[in-house]
């Protein structure tokens, strides 16, 4: 398939029959959602065009038909499409859009470092249990553990959670 003389044919049937094209065109090789004419993959080609008069669009239409080159097209309003932009406009926003969004990620890590520095994990204290061995060899009883006091358990118990908090950053 010549795909600059199909497309220099189409042009001359449009201008033939009054139509003016404007200079941006869109061209893409796709994979098509079914084949046509035992066809699977398509080049689809998208370019507007000016028309006076509108009568003369079945003449376009019929026209068109005509030509085995072309499998499908379709001609539609354009002021109910988006603005047609070229290949290299769209690779151009998606790359700074690209850039855009990679610049916000590094600039939402970079608060997160500053916001929470690393800490490392610090030794948990576990309370003493004293014996005292003066008790054991003068009574010949086994010596008593002495716990914390109520309110020793409850603040190493609460210092304990806390380390736990910033270990695991709840």
């Amino acid at each position: 398939m010549d795909l600059p003389k199909v497309k220099e044919e189409v042009m001359e049937v449009v201008a033939s029959l009054g139509g003016v094209f404007e200079e941006k065109e869109f061209e893409e090789k796709r994979k098509m959602a079914y084949k046509v004419k035992h066809e699977t993959h398509g080049i689809y080609v998208a370019k507007r065009f000016e028309l006076e008069d509108s009568e003369k669009l079945t003449e376009i239409i019929e026209k068109l038909n005509l030509y085995s080159q072309i499998l499908r097209f379709l001609i539609s309003r354009a002021d109910e499409l988006p603005e047609l932009v070229t290949k290299e406009e769209r690779l151009g926003e998606a790359a700074s859009k690209d850039k855009v969004a990679r610049a916000k990620e590094a600039e939402r890590e970079k608060k997160k470092t500053e916001a929470k520095p690393e800490k490392s994990p610090e030794k948990i204290e576990k309370p003493e249990i004293k014996e005292e061995p003066k008790e054991k060899e003068e009574t010949g009883k086994e010596p008593e553990v002495k716990l914390p006091k109520e309110d020793d358990k409850k603040k190493q118990e609460e210092d304990l959670d806390k380390k736990l908090e910033e270990i695991l950053n709840i």
